[in-house]
């Protein structure tokens, strides 16, 4: 059993979970096929705490198709290596609605030759959606991979309004 989460969102196709430390969100789990029932217990004196519900609202606003940065969230991305919380603060500044390659982003942090690596960092990225993961592709305008399932990565683009894009394998 997971320990206790202090965030639980609804969604039709399952709970998100989310964790904070004294610093900030440090963990948010989407629903996948293999984890979409599995129940984990939630700390009731989270709701008091503001950051909950600066995350509640912020996914609400998101499902619902409205533009949001998550920027009210704290985070904290001390999990990470220097490298990967280099490529997860890079990724979080990457606006609805735009998407950008593994490469580009490796660029932006002035490591152009490690775009498997961010690869790689993105794939270790502890809270998807705030840390939008999701908007960056592979060199060739496919999908690439994306930890809570390529499902979830197209329903986010098209939720951005971004036009549809072909998967790694096809």
């Amino acid at each position: 059993m997971a320990d206790p989460a202090g965030f639980r969102f609804d969604l039709p196709r399952g709970p998100i979970y989310g964790w904070f430390s004294r610093s900030g969100l440090y963990a948010l789990r989407l629903p996948t096929p293999e984890n979409r029932f599995e129940r984990i217990s939630v700390l009731h004196s989270s709701v008091n705490d503001h950051r909950v519900w600066a995350l509640h609202d912020a996914l609400e606003a998101y499902f619902a198709g409205v533009r949001t940065d998550f920027a009210d969230v704290p985070l904290d991305l001390s999990s990470g290596t220097t490298f990967q919380q280099a490529v997860w603060s890079a990724a979080r500044d990457i606006p609805w609605g735009t998407r950008i390659s593994y490469g580009e982003l490796a660029r932006r942090i002035s490591k152009p030759r490690a775009a498997r690596a961010v690869g790689q960092a993105l794939g270790a990225n502890p809270v998807p959606l705030v840390v939008p993961c999701h908007r960056i592709l592979a060199g060739n305008g496919r999908l690439g991979g994306f930890g809570c399932g390529l499902d979830w990565k197209r329903d986010l683009l098209a939720l951005e309004g971004m036009a549809p894009v072909a998967s790694a394998d096809a």
